[in-house]
């Protein structure tokens, strides 16, 4: 077991064998070495099982299952708590459809170990799999500039980001009451006690872009879910301008728009 780093991700019955094949091998090819944990979110698929077995070997490789499907948020939350109780300085978070740069662990561990005053450390990606997708996705760099930045968009791309363990031993976890925007639930609470937020200026990930992409940001329980979260995120910081009202209620108004113009807006206005 290596305490240095915990890759937590979860997989559940309605996703693809290959993507969760290519998305495994890259974190079993990084040129740094991490303890790798899977939750397993309810019954899936032989396909799927026959995926994961194929790793069941590597030493490295660790396999948890839920009897029930509790979404997201309830399996990170389990695979955090288990990182914590063995020890490891830090925790990074992968999605089962992307694919990791091979440097990816070890650009963020060197950097990490570096700056000591980063909580949260995320980065660029490259998409793919849409003709919607960018070649390349920028965030911005530094802590005051994400402060800024979170009250309307997201400051990570969640699957690049890695944690200071530190981060979770006073409680805090990806809330489970507001399911389709639990990671934006979470960074807006860090930012609100104070951790320090940064992104490497360097592509770390190959982000998937599909029709789920798409259809996870529509829908009324979406769009409330996420002006409710950002609202009192900026009341919060006690910064209720005009503009950043218009683009909260323009937010709530594309989360409910119809599938073909999301695609449009995502192509044209990102």
């Amino acid at each position: 077991m290596n305490h240095s780093v915990a890759i937590i991700l979860s997989v559940y019955k309605a996703e693809k064998p290959a993507y969760l094949y290519q998305s495994l091998s890259s974190l079993f090819s990084q040129t740094m070495s991490a303890d790798i944990y899977l939750y397993i979110d309810g019954e899936i698929t032989v396909s799927l099982e026959n995926v994961i077995n194929d790793f069941k070997p590597r030493p490295n490789f660790y396999i948890i299952r839920g009897k029930d499907n509790k979404g997201l948020a309830f399996a990170l939350n389990s695979l955090i708590d288990i990182s914590l109780r063995n020890g490891y300085k830090y925790i990074a978070r992968m999605d089962t459809d992307d694919i990791s740069r091979l440097d990816r662990i070890e650009q963020q561990f060197r950097f990490m170990e570096k700056r000591t005053d980063v909580d949260v450390l995320g980065g660029y990606c490259h998409e793919f799999g849409s003709e919607y997708a960018l070649e390349l996705k920028k965030v911005p760099i530094d802590h005051n500039n994400l402060k800024e930045y979170s009250i309307i968009y997201c400051p990570f791309i969640h699957p690049t980001v890695m944690f200071r363990s530190s981060v979770f031993k006073d409680g805090i976890r990806y809330p489970l009451d507001t399911r389709y925007t639990e990671d934006i639930a979470l960074w807006l609470c860090l930012l609100d006690k104070g951790y320090c937020f940064h992104n490497l200026p360097k592509v770390l990930l190959d982000y998937r872009i599909n029709e789920d992409t798409f259809s996870r940001r529509r829908g009324f329980k979406k769009a409330v879910s996420e002006f409710s979260v950002r609202f009192n995120y900026m009341r919060s910081l006690r910064n209720f301008s005009i503009k950043n009202w218009c683009v909260l209620i323009v937010r709530f108004l594309f989360h409910m728009l119809p599938l073909p113009f999301i695609r449009y807006a995502y192509k044209k206005y990102r």
